[in-house]
């Protein structure tokens, strides 16, 4: 992995890259909370297929600074800024998890720059689709009513997790472990509890307001524009995936243009062990 961080509009952007450092470039947008770190899964797949993959934390993520009143349809400007002071032209994407909406942002709003999109277990719209909770991870949905009601007392879970995660990264892994499906479970149990979580300590570096702004983003408005979508999106979604569940994969695919969005599903895959389909996800992505 090479860490660097970046100037851009007056911003300290952190970027993480793997893979082929003179590959095509792939913009990987993670997840919440979340952070550029663990994305080593990416590495050795983006170089047997020649592609750059760049992960950037988002504003007050990390390493990156805050960025006041950002937006999820925003986003796209953001990474056309940060694309052209790496010397980046056009670039594909992919948004994992709650790193989804993000992706779909660029998808609408980075024009003939964008050459596709991609999302693994991505997080579609919390609005006012019947049912558009069902099935999410709890822990999220409890971390969006205190955020919207209770801020101060989000803030404090989150700087407490946060310290524990990194004082006792088995426990902290231990309770993750008893929200997923058997698949991440098993997948989890394969991997050092400090490599399995160092992304969410990473996360709130510079405290926990930035992580809130991010289930902020997501449970409000988004305001895309879907019908500018004119690239073909790849949607990989587990079966078993028990905190992004399939439906928000159709959902999203009903709202893009017809015969833009492809959904791929992953029998006996859930939201963590998704990462070891990345290499199918990066040929959807190459793959006329």
């Amino acid at each position: 992995m090479t860490d660097r961080h970046v100037t851009v509009d007056g911003r300290t952007v952190a970027v993480a890259e793997h893979g082929d450092p003179d590959g095509a470039p792939v913009f990987l947008f993670h997840g919440t909370p979340d952070s550029r770190l663990g994305k080593e899964f990416t590495d050795a797949p983006a170089r047997e297929r020649g592609l750059r993959v760049l992960c950037p934390d988002r504003g007050g993520i990390g390493g990156s600074d805050p960025l006041p009143d950002r937006t999820i349809a925003g986003y796209a400007a953001e990474v056309l800024a940060l694309a052209d002071v790496l010397g980046i032209d056009r670039f594909a994407t992919v948004g994992y998890s709650a790193g989804g909406p993000f992706a779909l942002a660029c998808a609408a709003g980075c024009g003939t720059r964008i050459t596709g999109t991609a999302l693994m277990a991505g997080a579609g719209p919390i609005d006012d689709r019947p049912g558009a909770k069902e099935g999410l991870a709890p822990s999220d949905l409890e971390l969006i009513d205190l955020i919207e009601h209770r801020p101060a007392r989000a803030a404090t879970m989150l700087r407490i997790q946060r310290l524990a995660t990194k004082l006792v990264p088995s426990m902290a892994t231990k309770q993750v472990g008893e929200e997923l499906t058997e698949p991440d479970r098993e997948w989890l149990a394969g991997r050092p509890a400090g490599d399995a979580m160092g992304f969410f300590v990473e996360a709130m570096r510079q405290g926990p307001h930035g992580v809130m702004d991010e289930y902020r983003l997501w449970a409000g408005p988004w305001h895309l524009q879907w019908s500018a979508v004119a690239t073909p999106v790849e949607i990989f979604q587990g079966e078993d995936d028990g905190m992004v569940p399939m439906h928000h994969a159709e959902d999203i695919a009903s709202r893009l243009p017809p015969g833009i969005a492809r959904i791929h599903r992953l029998p006996g895959v859930g939201h963590l062990s998704i990462q070891d389909h990345v290499g199918d996800v990066l040929d959807a992505l190459t793959t006329p």
